[in-house]
């Protein structure tokens, strides 16, 4: 039982830490406000695929449970 109190705060940091990220990521994105190519959003679309599918990928195991 400890074991599992004591990730709990090492998850949520890594939690945290993609939070923000993620946030970087989205103040980037906005910057590209009124600059962006045809190009460059494809590339930012891409990637967000990516992205969609990493989460995807790590809260599989919580639509089992759930």
């Amino acid at each position: 039982m400890k074991k599992k109190m004591e990730s709990k705060p090492h998850q949520h940091s890594l939690v945290d830490a993609a939070l923000e990220k993620i946030e970087e990521t989205t103040k980037a994105v906005g910057s590209c406000e009124g600059k962006l190519t045809a190009d460059g959003y494809k590339k930012l679309r891409g990637r967000l695929g990516h992205l969609m599918d990493a989460l995807y990928k790590v809260g599989g195991s919580l639509t089992k449970s759930t």
